[in-house]
């Protein structure tokens, strides 16, 4: 099954079971796990609820190949702004926990806009492939090539990221749950520092929506490059804080994300 088929059932169904090959081993890849429960919480919602913030907590491994019950509730809603909160939880136990604030446009005299970035060629850099056993499963469905940075476990000298990032197999216009899940598809950044294989997760992630992307072209998700850049903020004591920003290939910032990643390096 591909991206948009999993948003397909959760349209339809409250309990779903996902496939080895979106896995990171026996675990569901974290971004399409968060991707899934944002796109629960939207259902219903109308076109001026326009999604601002996401945090997301990696509470506990979502197993590939056993079923799962997904849910959301509004936790408040204002006459601007309004909050939800949705989880996953599988065997009884929450495993990925979301909360989305959604706002609507207001009348501002503030507006601050930073010009168009420069990204480069869409899809140039050297093209990062899937090798069964040794990259994550779920990588199989993504195109990644990397612009500036060191794969994973190269014991790489470099603190960022650079990269272009689309899905294989998109048909839907691009979504918020496309982005959300193909942010978090990236290496963490770390990974590039290691030696040798050990391992890593996502603790807590943070995503800022910075351009709706109502305001944008609309593209199939799967067939328009974006650009990807992270950088290590600090590490140390076994944990990681990176921030990255996302933009259009033709530069536009579409959004800012932060995560707290623990690595056990050290056995």
């Amino acid at each position: 099954m591909n991206f948009d088929d999993y948003l397909q059932q959760v349209n339809q169904q409250d309990t779903l079971e996902i496939h080895p090959s979106w896995g990171q081993g026996r675990t569901t890849f974290g971004g399409l796990s968060a991707a899934l429960i944002l796109h629960r919480i939207e259902q219903g919602l109308d076109a001026g609820q326009i999604l601002r913030s996401l945090n997301v907590s990696f509470c506990g491994p979502l197993n590939t190949g056993e079923p799962f019950t997904l849910s959301s509730h509004s936790v408040r809603a204002g006459k601007s702004i309004a909050h939800y909160q949705g989880q996953t939880v599988q065997q009884d136990q929450v495993t990925t926990l979301v909360n989305a604030c959604f706002g609507r446009e207001r009348e501002s005299d503030i507006r601050v806009s930073l010009p168009a970035v420069e990204c480069g060629q869409p899809g140039s850099g050297q093209a990062m492939p899937f090798i069964k056993g040794l990259t994550p499963e779920f990588t199989q469905h993504i195109n990644f090539t990397y612009v500036d940075g060191g794969l994973p476990f190269t014991n790489s000298k470099h603190n960022v990221i650079r990269g272009w990032m689309r899905f294989n197999d998109g048909e839907r216009a691009l979504s918020n749950a496309h982005l959300v899940a193909l942010i978090d598809a990236w290496p963490p950044t770390l990974l590039q520092k290691l030696k040798s294989p050990a391992p890593c997760a996502s603790v807590t992630w943070s995503v800022e929506m910075v351009t709706p992307l109502s305001q944008l072209p609309q593209l199939p998700g799967g067939s328009d490059w974006l650009w990807y850049e992270a950088d290590i903020r600090q590490a140390h004591d076994g944990y990681g804080h990176t921030e990255a920003r996302i933009y259009t290939a033709n530069g536009v910032l579409l959004a800012l994300s932060r995560q707290l990643v623990v690595v056990y390096d050290k056995r």
